[in-house]
């Protein structure tokens, strides 16, 4: 891939282009020991915190909330699929709608609109009305993700305190997805399935009382005309592509429909791409993938959640199908991986300034392949300690990986198009969550129906649905007796069978990321020669 010139911010009274930021037209540069920007920081995270348990705290209220709304399998899906179609569709157009309006606003508006959903969703007493809900918390989630980002990007402008502020932002993200089943379980425990959802409501009250006199603002002050084709292009493309991605992962890349829809989702972003290059002012700049370090650092981020996201949807199947144990158990022996990515990431900063970012990206894509690798071995009475083991692994070097490459591309992209380099941060998370439970997803199901014998008394219809995952193969066994625990035996040790070809095969990606990483990201010298090069810029 080529290597593109830095794409510094001008300063000074002669600023160049039609996109440079005008500093008169910036708040002024906060004083050395100003704490209003780490107050701003501790406001971001609590917008990610949101979005981040609403990964997690939902799936834990599903049994409760299909018992009192009994929708049907199809809204039930959409229930839970929704919130990420809407987010992924809206990413782009609100990152770079929050350079042109101000990143604060956004904030502060996703943040309102997140907590009225959220508000209304509790109180649902229809299946149509609350994915009606959680189609207005995508919305929100959408305006709060790239702005939390962006207006990190732009309050600290020593990079010292950048990438330590960037690593706090990132461990936000791993802490919230894993407490998210823990909390849930322990409201569960005592009031009804829309208290998760009350959870945001007084998050919201403080983060919006405190971002309006506290945060500053921000924006690109010669954002150009704002394209609208170029906008329907990213919310169709980006739409179809998740959702083709997901239903492959539910019925396999084989199925016709889900194809359609990955091959339609890509044919759309190639023309947003196309009309992108030929706009004099783009929608999103996509001249920011001319260098490797930032085009690295986005499939960096992608990939890392490929590997994190793709071993949880597995690991979590394991400790609630084959240990039996409850969400909230299951959220407590997952706290290995939260915990790792918490101390990780407030450390990646000093990891790329002592070996640089190629060396970090690869050593921490080492570290989740070796983690992944382990997880070939495991078995029905594998000792705790060395699952934990194994998530600590995986989460110390996804965090590493993301957080690099997250300070990477944000310091890669000019101030005054945060926003836009926000959005894809985040878009890139999107696509390679949705992917790695998709393609490992596959191999698993493939793996599993191979590995899956034939068991005396089960044939036809049962036999057809065991053999498609072992929560199915669970849901057949429960009503034959003594057939039916034949059969979840053989559904379990089919499942380790299938986890460690699943395993192996998130291994072997992380490791060829890690050797790609060595030899194409550029090394410690140029990337000082970049650093030195860019001009950076206040808020």
């Amino acid at each position: 891939m080529p290597e593109g010139r830095p794409h510094p911010a001008p300063a000074g009274p002669e600023p160049t282009g039609p996109a440079a930021p005008d500093e008169s037209a910036q708040p002024a540069r906060p004083a050395a020991g100003d704490r209003r920007r780490w107050i701003t920081l501790a406001l971001m995270c609590s917008g990610l915190l949101l979005v981040a348990l609403d990964s997690t705290v939902l799936n834990v209220a599903l049994p409760a909330l299909a018992a009192d709304l009994a929708p049907s399998g199809t809204q039930l899906l959409w229930i839970v699929d929704i919130y990420s179609l809407v987010v992924a569709g809206l990413l782009v157009s609100a990152g770079t709608l929050s350079d042109r309006i101000g990143r604060k606003r956004m904030f502060i508006a996703g943040m309102t609109v997140f907590g009225l959903a959220s508000l209304l969703a509790a109180s649902a007493t229809s299946t149509e009305f609350l994915i009606a809900c959680r189609v207005l918390r995508g919305v929100g989630g959408a305006m709060i993700m790239p702005a939390t980002l962006s207006v990190i990007r732009n309050v600290f402008t020593d990079s010292r305190e950048r990438a330590t502020a960037i690593g706090i932002w990132s461990a936000t993200a791993s802490a919230g997805s894993a407490i998210g089943p823990i909390l849930a379980g322990l409201l569960l425990q005592r009031f009804w399935w829309g208290s998760v959802f009350l959870l945001a409501i007084p998050i919201v009250v403080v983060a919006v009382a405190l971002a309006v006199p506290l945060v500053p603002e921000s924006r690109d002050p010669n954002p150009g005309r704002l394209d609208v084709p170029s906008v329907l292009l990213s919310v169709t493309g980006m739409i179809a592509l998740v959702y083709g991605i997901k239903e492959i992962a539910v019925r396999g890349p084989a199925d016709p429909a889900a194809l359609a829809f990955t091959l339609a989702g890509l044919a759309v972003i190639v023309a947003f791409v196309r009309r992108q290059r030929r706009l004099a002012d783009p929608l999103l700049d996509v001249s920011l993938f001319g260098t490797r370090r930032f085009t690295a650092a986005a499939l960096a981020v992608m990939l890392s959640f490929f590997g994190f996201f793709g071993l949880l949807f597995f690991i979590t199947q394991y400790f609630q199908i084959v240990r039996g144990m409850s969400p909230m158990e299951t959220g407590l022996l997952l706290l290995p991986l939260a915990l790792a990515s918490a101390v990780a990431a407030p450390l990646t900063g000093a990891i790329v300034r002592g070996v640089g970012t190629r060396a970090t990206l690869a050593g921490g894509f080492v570290l989740v392949a070796v983690s992944l690798a382990g997880f070939a071995l495991l078995g029905a009475s594998s000792n705790d300690l060395v699952v934990g083991i194994g998530l600590a692994g995986v989460g110390f070097g996804a965090s590493l990986t993301v957080t690099a490459g997250s300070q990477a591309i944000m310091v890669s992209a000019p101030a005054h198009r945060a926003g836009g380099a926000a959005a894809i941060q985040e878009t890139s998370f999107e696509l390679g969550s949705g992917l790695g439970v998709a393609l490992l997803g596959s191999v698993m199901a493939v793996a599993y129906s191979r590995a899956l014998p034939e068991v005396p008394g089960v044939s036809g219809p049962d036999l057809e649905t065991a053999r498609e995952s072992l929560p199915a193969a669970a849901g057949v066994a429960e009503g034959l007796g003594a057939t039916g625990d034949a059969l979840a035996a053989a559904a379990q040790s089919a499942f380790f069978s299938g986890f460690g070809v699943t395993a192996l095969t998130g291994a072997a990606i992380m490791l060829a990321t890690a050797v790609a990483a060595a030899l194409f990201l550029p090394g410690r010298a140029r990337e000082r020669e970049e650093a030195a090069t860019a001009v950076d810029t206040g808020w």
